[in-house]
């Protein structure tokens, strides 16, 4: 184990990395180990697959190996950075003992059991003690930064851009993998570093499928076009859904009826967010309109959630759990109604909270479109 450098302030200088700091320390004052990827690059700017974070006496120390140490030395705010010869909980067992550290508590969220196993077998042997911490790191992030907003406002602009640009590809017998494809390309064209998620593109009947996967599958004619993406860039993500209509089928009727409900429910949650209403209050306000139009059923899932670093966050929007919005947060608002063998509709667009009520930041409109 060898310690780099202290950096004082890292390249990324967007972020108020003091604030979050000492929210966390609102909240514990332990000696707090953090394993969780989308954590450890919110409180130091250090974005990689592999690395630890320990919060000891309102300072933090990152371990790295080699992989990452130069680029954690260049990025990292008031951190110091610790490269890692050995395995990473040899070197925090090492770090505690040469620290005189007597406890440590690792935060749950993103822990393996298999790393918790691994620190507890390299304290064995010392008189540190090894823990699970009770706070929820995760929460810190709820409320988004002016910065965190604009890229997320910015990556979603980047999304919708690059769907406008993908439905000039829209043609009868075009696969839904090619689609989902082209969708993706364009999504890197605009500036993308990868997709936010897994795409899901599905036509026709398949469309019923919440979360299905594209398929070889071929366009025809009256079939709807149903798309969930989003990119995701400066480790931030986006995540917008549409249902289009390649021309007017045999059941165009029935399913232009479901679009339409679910247009009604999406706008009615829209106005039903407010800093301080509960997430499933909102869900409701979508839930209702579904079951009093006879398709109640068939709406499965939760309205929503929160999006950030990860494409899932807290609050979550559903009547399983009682999450109140705090003004700031971002949510999506997702309503969608998927009927078995004829086909299915969700419309998505990511809200901003606000104590005046919610703010979509999408710039596509929601209307029935018929390509």
């Amino acid at each position: 184990m060898c310690k780099l450098t202290l950096n004082e302030s890292g390249e990324n200088k967007k972020f108020d990395y003091d604030s979050r700091l000492n929210r966390l320390l609102k909240l514990t004052k332990e000696n707090l180990l953090i394993t969780k990827n989308e954590n450890i690059f919110y409180l130091t700017g250090f974005k990689g697959t592999a690395g630890w974070l320990l919060i000891s006496s309102g300072k933090k120390y990152l371990f790295v190996d080699s992989r990452y140490s130069e680029h954690a030395t260049k990025v990292t705010h008031k951190t110091t950075v610790i490269l890692v010869a050995t395995t990473y909980a040899d070197a925090l067992a090492e770090f505690c003992k040469e620290n005189n550290i007597k406890e440590v508590y690792a935060a749950k969220s993103g822990l393996y059991l298999s790393e918790y196993e691994a620190i507890v077998s390299a304290m064995v042997n010392s008189s540190i003690k090894i823990g699970i911490s009770k706070i929820d790191v995760d929460v810190i992030r709820q409320v988004k930064e002016k910065a965190e907003i604009k890229i997320i406002k910015d990556n979603l602009n980047r999304a919708e851009k690059a769907m406008t640009k993908m439905l000039a590809f829209v043609k009868e017998g075009v696969t839904e993998n090619e689609l989902a494809a082209e969708l993706e390309y364009q999504m890197r064209k605009e500036g993308g570093d990868k997709t936010a998620f897994d795409t899901i593109l599905l036509f026709g009947d398949r469309t019923s499928l919440p979360h299905g996967v594209p398929s070889e599958r071929k366009l025809k004619l009256g079939d709807n076009i149903l798309m969930d993406f989003g990119l995701s860039k400066d480790g931030y993500k986006s995540d917008i859904t549409r249902t289009f209509f390649f021309g007017k089928g045999e059941h165009f009727e029935e399913m232009s009826k479901i679009y339409n409900i679910v247009r009604t429910a999406h706008l009615k949650a829209i106005e039903a967010v407010h800093s301080g209403v509960l997430g499933k209050e909102v869900d409701n306000a979508a839930r209702e309109i579904i079951k009093k139009s006879g398709y109640g059923q068939y709406f499965g899932h939760g309205l929503g959630h929160s999006v950030g670093l990860e494409i899932h966050e807290s609050p979550r929007l559903s009547p399983l759990v009682d999450h109140i919005l705090d003004g700031g947060s971002i949510v999506t608002i997702e309503p969608g109604i998927y009927v078995p063998n004829l086909g299915g509709v969700r419309i998505e667009n990511m809200i901003i909270v606000t104590k005046e009520g919610g703010v979509s930041m999408n710039n596509t409109p929601t209307d029935l479109i018929v390509l």
